[in-house]
C-alpha cells in the first residue's frame, strides 16, 4: 500500500497534426500522426500531455482521445496571442470538452481565427484572469524568443505579476541568453519578483521525434497526475518543478518498505518515499514505535543509558513473541542492490538477497551510516567530543593517501619503539652477566692459589670446550628465513602476461634460495651435533683420566670432589660465555644511539605526513562552512587535542596521580604529545612551571616514567576535537556557550547533510524553535531530499508542509493497535491528507496560513 509524491514526465506544447499548417507545410495523416505521438510518449515516459493548438482546439480532438484511451494524461488548450502580442499557453482540466473550451476562447478578444497567428484584443493579464476564472492555467511560451515576454521588452510589469507562475525557456537554465541571466535569476531590479517562478521546457512539438528531446517536457512532482495537483504543484516551484536537465542520477540508500506482524503495529505493510517522508499522529498512535520498529531491525542501539533502557522496554511492550520486522533496502554501499533484512523478536537479523539467497553480510555492510536518532538523543551528541567528532567527520572524508601515509609512518616509530626496548634489554642482561664476571674471575684465582688449576688442568680444557660448543650452539638458533614470493592470476592482457612469465622465474629462484638457505641451516647443524658427538666421546676419557687425579684430593671447604668440579666446570664455562660480551655490548650501545637518533627523525616524518592531511582538511572544512552549511554553523578542528587517552594512561600508571592533579596538561593550548615526552624527561621543574603542576605531581611525572613509557606515550595518537559554532544573530557562539536548543540546532545542520544513507528521526523539533525549523531545518530538507532519505516523526506541522514533504504518513490507534488512517497517506497535494495535517498537527491551521495561496486551503 502506499501514495507518495514522485515526479511526471510533463509535455505541455504537443500539437495536432494540422500544426503543419502553421508552418507553412503540409498537413500529416491525422492517425498516423497521432498513433506516432501517443508511441513516442510511452517510449519516453511521458505521463501528462498539453495540447496548445494556436488559437484553435477542434484539430486536436482526435489526438486527445488517442492519448486518453492509451492511458495518458491530457490537458486540452490552445497558445494564444496577448494584444501585446506575448504568446501564452493555456491548459484546462481533461473533463472540459470542446464546446466549453472553444467558448473560452471565444471570451479572450479572438475575433477571427483563421491560421492561429492572430493576435487577441485582450492584454497578457486580462488573458490571464480569464483563464484563472474558468479554471485553467496558463505559462509564458518561449519567453526569450521571438513574441516572447522577455524578447519583446519592457513588459517587466507583466513579468512581476503574481499571476505568471511559469516561464517557457529554450534549455537548461546555464544555457539562457545571456541578456536575460539576471532576470531568470531574480538579480535585475527591474525585474524583481516577490515570488519564485516555475522554469519549464516545453518546446513545441511539430512532430512525434520532438517527444525524444530533453527539452520537449518537464518533471512535475505530484502524489497523483491531475489537474488540481499540477497547478498547486506551481506554487511550490523549487520543490515540484524540475528541468530534465536537473535531473541528478543519485545513487542514495532507501528503505522501500517496511512490513510488521505482530504486536502494537501488526499488519502495517508501507512503501517508503525515497525523499522525505514524514510520520504524524496524535500521541499513542505508534510514530515513534514505527521509527522504533526500523531502528531494532537495523540494530541501531540508542545513545546514552537512559535511552536505551527505554527503548528496549519500548520494544517488550509494542512487539514480543513471534513479531516479526521486514525491511526492504536498496544500498548505496553495495552499488544499488536490493536485500531484505528480516528481525524475529529476540533474534538476529537476517539478511536476503533478492534471489531469495541468506546473504553474509551485515547491516553494517548494506547500510554503513544509517542515522537514527530518537528524542533528545541529540542533545546526548551535543554533550560528547567524541560523538561530534563521529557526526562530523563525514562531512570531509580524507583520501586514502593521507591515512595511509600517517599509519606508515606511525608503524615505523613504533617498530623503532620495539628495537630500543630489545636493545636495551640486551645491554641490561649483559650489564648483569658482567656485573658477575670478576666474582667468577676471582673464584678461579682462588683455585689457581690453591693449586688446583694445574690438576685440572685437562677438565678446564674440556669446560672450556664446553662452553664454546654452547655459545656456537646458541647462535645456531636461527630465526625461519623465507624470501617471498608474488602471487599470479589469471591474465588475458599480452603486457601481463609476459610480466607472470618474469615473476615465476623469480618465483622459482625464490623457491630455490629458501630451498638452498634450508639445507645450508640444517647441514651446519647436522655438522655441529656430529662433531659436539665425537667432542663427547673424547670428553669421556678424559672424565676417567680427571677423576683419577681428583683422588688425592679430600675436599676443599667442606666440598667433594665431584662438587669442586662442578663448580670448577661452571665457572669457566661462564667465563668463556662472557668474554664477547664486552664487544658485542659495544655494537649494541652504538645500535641503541642510532635507533634513538632515528626516532627523532620519525617523529618528524610522521608529524609532517600529519601535516600533509591537516592542510587538506582545512582547505574541505573551509568549502563546507562556505557552500554545506552556508555559515550557518561553522566546523573547525583542533588537531590531537583531545587528551582523555593521555590523561588515562598517566592516572593508571602513575599511583596518586589523579586528573584534578593534571588538569593544566587537559587544559593547555595547542598540545603537541611528543613535546610532552620530552618536557617529561627535562625534569619536574620545567613540567610544574609549564602545564602549571604542583612539585609532587611533576616529580612523580619526571621520575616514575620510564623511557619505554615515555615511549609509550608519544605514540598515543590523540583524536582531534571538533569544534562546532552557531550562527546567532550574525555572531558565532561556541556549542558550549549556546542554550540546549542552540545546540541541538547545530548539531541537527551537520546530520541533514552529506550521507548516502538514510537519516531517521524521531520529533526532530524537540528542543528547536519554530524560526529555526521554518527558516533552517526545512530549507536543509528540500535542499538534500532529492539526494538523501529522510524518515521523521513530528508533531510540528512546518515540517511537512514547508518541507513539501513527498509523503505524509498519518498514525490512529484503532482497537488497542497503531495503524494507518483511511486516506492518511499521501502529499500535501491529497485532500484527504492536507486535512489530516491540519486537524492532527500542533498549531492546526494555524500553521498553514503563510501557505494558503499555495496550498488553497480555502477549498478544504
Amino acid at each position: 500500500m502506499g501514495n507518495k509524491a514522485k515526479y511526471y514526465k510533463c509535455a505541455l506544447q504537443v500539437n495536432s497534426y494540422s500544426y503543419a499548417n502553421f508552418r507553412g507545410n503540409s498537413p500529416q495523416n491525422e492517425v498516423i500522426y497521432n498513433q506516432e505521438i501517443v508511441n513516442h510518449c510511452k517510449k519516453n515516459n511521458i505521463s501528462v500531455v498539453g495540447l496548445a493548438d494556436h488559437g484553435s482546439i477542434d484539430s486536436s480532438e482526435s489526438l486527445r482521445n488517442s492519448l486518453t484511451e492509451s492511458g495518458i494524461i491530457v490537458f486540452p488548450g490552445f497558445e494564444i496571442s496577448s494584444a501585446e502580442k506575448i504568446h501564452m499557453v493555456c491548459l484546462f482540466p481533461p473533463e472540459y470538452d470542446s464546446s466549453k473550451l472553444n467558448r473560452i476562447i471565444g471570451s479572450l478578444g479572438l475575433s477571427d481565427v483563421n491560421t492561429g497567428t492572430e493576435a487577441s484584443s485582450e492584454t497578457c493579464l486580462s488573458i490571464s484572469k480569464k483563464v484563472s476564472d474558468n479554471g485553467g492555467f496558463w505559462y509564458a511560451a518561449h519567453i526569450t524568443g521571438d513574441n516572447g515576454i522577455l524578447k519583446i521588452g519592457k513588459m517587466n510589469h507583466i513579468w512581476k505579476n503574481d499571476s505568471l507562475v511559469a516561464a517557457q525557456i529554450p534549455a537548461s537554465k546555464d544555457e539562457i541568453d545571456p541578456n536575460y541571466k539576471n532576470i531568470i535569476k531574480n538579480n535585475d531590479p527591474e525585474y524583481k519578483r516577490t515570488h519564485p517562478l516555475a522554469y519549464i521546457n516545453a518546446s513545441d512539438i511539430e512532430k512525434a521525434e520532438d517527444l525524444d528531446k530533453e527539452n520537449s517536457s518537464v518533471l512535475v512532482k505530484m502524489s497523483s497526475p491531475n489537474f488540481k495537483n499540477f497547478c498547486m504543484a506551481f506554487k511550490d516551484p523549487e520543490s515540484r518543478i524540475r528541468l530534465n536537465s536537473e535531473k541528478e542520477s543519485n545513487y542514495q540508500s532507501c528503505i522501500e518498505n517496511i512490513k510488521i506482524s505482530g504486536g502494537y503495529l501488526d499488519g502495517l505493510d508501507i512503501d517508503l518515499s525515497e525523499n522525505l517522508a514524514t510520520i504524524i499522529g496524535g500521541r499513542g498512535t505508534g510514530k515513534s514505535t514505527l521509527i522504533g520498529a526500523i531502528r531494532y531491525a537495523l540494530g541501531k542501539e540508542p545513545i546514552g543509558r537512559e535511552a536505551y533502557i527505554d527503548f528496549n522496554n519500548m520494544i517488550k511492550q509494542n512487539f514480543g513473541s513471534g513479531s516479526i520486522i521486514e525491511l526492504s533496502v536498496v544500498s548505496n554501499a553495495q552499488h544499488g542492490q536490493r536485500f531484505n533484512i528480516k528481525k524475529r523478536y529476540n533474534q538476529n537479523s537476517v539478511i536476503k538477497k533478492e534471489d531469495g539467497s541468506v546473504s553474509p553480510m551485515s547491516v553494517k555492510d548494506i547500510l554503513p551510516s544509517v542515522e537514527i536518532y530518537g528524542q533528545n538523543e541529540i542533545m546526548e551528541i551535543a554533550r560528547d567530543n567524541i560523538k561530534i567528532k563521529d557526526v562530523a567527520k563525514r562531512l570531509f572524508p580524507i583520501p586514502k593517501e593521507y591515512n595511509e601515509c600517517i599509519l606508515r609512518e606511525y608503524n615505523l616509530i613504533l617498530e623503532n619503539h620495539r628495537k630500543i626496548d630489545a636493545l636495551v634489554d640486551k645491554l641490561k642482561n649483559m650489564d648483569s652477566s658482567l656485573e658477575e664476571l670478576p666474582r667468577i674471575n676471582e673464584k678461579l684465582e682462588y683455585y689457581k692459589d690453591a693449586g688446583l688449576e694445574e690438576k685440572l688442568t685437562i677438565f678446564k680444557e674440556l669446560s672450556s670446550e664446553e662452553g664454546q660448543f654452547s655459545a656456537i650452539e646458541k647462535s645456531l638458533n636461527f630465526k625461519k628465513l623465507e624470501f617471498p614470493k608474488i602471487e599470479l592470476s589469471s591474465y588475458k592482457n599480452n603486457e601481463l602476461i609476459l610480466l607472470s612469465e618474469k615473476i615465476t622465474k623469480f618465483n622459482y629462484s625464490m623457491e630455490e634460495l629458501n630451498s638452498e638457505y634450508s639445507n645450508l641451516v640444517d647441514d651446519l647443524k647436522k655438522s655441529f651435533y656430529e662433531y659436539k658427538n665425537q667432542w663427547e666421546l673424547g670428553k669421556s676419557v678424559y672424565d676417567n683420566q680427571l677423576k683419577s687425579a681428583l683422588k688425592s684430593i679430600e675436599g676443599i671447604q667442606d666440598m667433594t670432589s665431584q662438587e669442586i668440579v662442578n663448580e670448577y666446570s661452571n665457572l669457566i664455562k661462564f667465563s668463556e660465555e662472557c668474554k664477547p660480551l664486552s664487544e658485542q655490548k659495544k655494537i649494541n650501545e652504538k645500535n641503541l644511539e642510532e635507533e634513538m637518533e632515528k626516532r627523532v627523525t620519525l617523529i618528524e616524518n610522521y608529524k609532517t605526513a600529519c601535516d600533509k592531511r591537516n592542510k587538506y582538511l582545512d582547505k574541505a572544512i573551509k568549502k563546507i562552512n562556505k557552500n554545506k552549511l552556508s555559515n550557518t554553523v561553522k566546523i573547525s578542528i583542533r588537531y590531537r587535542q583531545n587528551k582523555s587517552q593521555l590523561i588515562s594512561y598517566i592516572t593508571e600508571n602513575i599511583s596518586g596521580i589523579g586528573e584534578k592533579l593534571i588538569s593544566g596538561i587537559h587544559e593547555y593550548d595547542d598540545f603537541d604529545i611528543f613535546t610532552f615526552a620530552e618536557d617529561c624527561r627535562k625534569g619536574a621543574e620545567h613540567l610544574r612551571n609549564k602545564y602549571n603542576l604542583t612539585s609532587k605531581t611533576s616529580e612523580k611525572l619526571s621520575s616514575n616514567l620510564s623511557q619505554s613509557q615515555l615511549m609509550d606515550i608519544e605514540e598515543i595518537e590523540l583524536e582531534d576535537i571538533i569544534d562546532i559554532e552557531l550562527n546567532v544573530n550574525g555572531k558565532f557562539k561556541k556549542l558550549k556557550d549556546l542554550s540546549k536548543g542552540q545546540q541541538c540546532t547545530a548539531i541537527l545542520n551537520l546530520l541533514l547533510i552529506d550521507n548516502k544513507d538514510p537519516l531517521i528521526i524521531d520529533q526532530p523539533e524537540d528542543n528547536l524553535d519554530n524560526s529555526f525549523i521554518a527558516e533552517n531545518l526545512v530549507k536543509t530538507l528540500r535542499k538534500n531530499k532529492i539526494k538523501r532519505q529522510y524518515i521523521l516523526a513530528t508533531h510540528n506541522a512546518n515540517i511537512p508542509v514547508f518541507g513539501d514533504s513527498e509523503q505524509i504518513i498519518t498514525m490512529e490507534e484503532s482497537d488497542g493497535k497503531g495503524q494507518i488512517s483511511l486516506d492518511g497517506l499521501g502529499s500535501i497535494d491529497d485532500s484527504n491528507v492536507k486535512k489530516n495535517v491540519i486537524s492532527i498537527l500542533e498549531g492546526g491551521s494555524n500553521a498553514f496560513k503563510m501557505r494558503e495561496i499555495k496550498y488553497g486551503l480555502k477549498e478544504v
